[in-house]
């Protein structure tokens, strides 16, 4: 039995931001690699609510190229990248708990968006988008994680419909020793979008 991951692809889509600059939103691919590497760098070194420092991103071009390969063509998720001016600027990602009957329903999400772009309306778009897709796709539940002092990730979410179930306590320990905690979070789906 096949219990790799594989993701449906998001077809190139332009969306105008708040700012009045369009981004495009797509499922990237291979040639995508140094940008999604470098973007990933940056997110990580802008805020202790992710869950790696940027020296933890440790894929070659080359890894991050195949991974980017190898991942697309099943039902089991979908990555939508935002790009500007040819630069990733955000990314939204849903993937299923696992490929077993029991947990087959249930998926698990995460976005980010590069500092320099909060509050332009991109972190909504991509979440939304997401939600849409996962809806569509039949997942009845998303579930996510928050660090409990992002107040504005946890207000976003708390308007997309996610409803808190839990905390974790010290669920990250910082390189300076103090521990953050984390609301655990989910939204039910009506699968196959109809309400």
């Amino acid at each position: 039995m096949n219990t790799e991951i594989l993701f449906m692809e998001y077809i190139e889509k332009p969306f105008l931001l708040k700012s009045g600059k369009t981004c495009t939103l797509r499922s990237p691919g291979p040639d995508d690699a140094s940008g999604m590497l470098d973007y990933l760098r940056l997110t990580y070194s802008e805020t202790d609510f992710m869950t790696r420092y940027p020296e933890e991103v440790k894929f070659t071009i080359e890894e991050e190229a195949s991974l980017l390969n190898d991942r697309f063509g099943g039902p089991d998720g979908m990555m939508i990248a935002a790009f500007l001016d040819g630069r990733v600027i955000g990314c939204v990602s849903f993937s299923r708990i696992a490929c077993v009957v029991k947990v087959r329903h249930r998926a698990g999400l995460g976005i980010a968006v590069v500092k320099e772009y909060w509050n332009t309306g991109l972190g909504s778009l991509l979440l939304s988008e997401a939600i849409a897709h996962a809806e569509k796709s039949g997942f009845e539940q998303l579930e996510l994680e928050v660090i409990t002092s992002n107040d504005r990730a946890f207000r976003m979410y708390r308007n997309f419909g996610f409803e808190l179930y839990g905390t974790r306590e010290r669920a990250f320990k910082l390189k300076d020793g103090s521990y953050c905690a984390e609301h655990l979070m989910m939204k039910r789906l009506c699968p196959g979008g109809s309400q």
